[in-house]
Order: C-alpha cells, then structure tokens, then sequence
C-alpha cells in the first residue's frame, strides 16, 4: 500500500513538471508564431501605404499639368475660341 502510493506521488510530480515543461514551451511558440503573424501583417500594410504613396505621386503630378496656366490657355483659346483680356478691355464704371 506505500509503495503504491510513492508510486502516484512520483508519477504526479513527473506529470505537473511535464506539463510545466509542456506549458513553457508551448506558450514560446505561440508567442513566435504570433510575432511572426504580426511581421507579415506589418509587410503587407507597408506594401499598401507604398503602393498609395505611388499613387498619391503621380495623381499630384497630374493634378500639376491640369493646373498648368499653359494648359488653361491653349484650351480656352484653341477650343473654347476665347482671347486673353486685355488692358484695353477693362472699363471701370463709377456710380
């Protein structure tokens, strides 16, 4: 009867410390493997703000040709036949 229940105790203390050593362990992996999950995620959004950083270049690029004042009046006087104004087309009414 004694030695049986030496036998438990020895058996229950190789089981908590496995199971300690089992936890250790496994909590370590979990916390590369969710490191790991984090990295690629940070990839991913660094790719995307890169990609709409590209894109924000060229749409101000854009943006600066179709403000372009050369651009405006090649359009209004090719197109629109509009001349420029000029001094002599100014009259100033006074009430």
């Amino acid at each position: 009867m004694r030695t049986t229940i030496l036998i438990f105790k020895r058996i229950f203390k190789l089981v908590v410390f496995f199971a300690v050593i089992f936890a250790v362990i496994f909590c370590i992996t979990w916390q590369n493997i969710h490191m790991y999950l984090i990295k690629k995620k940070i990839e991913e959004i660094m790719v995307q703000r890169n990609t709409l950083e590209k894109t924000i270049y060229l749409m101000n690029i854009e943006l600066s040709y179709l403000k372009s004042r050369e651009r405006i009046k090649k359009i209004a006087s090719e197109e629109l036949n509009m001349v420029p104004i000029t001094y002599k087309d100014i009259k100033l009414i006074v009430y």
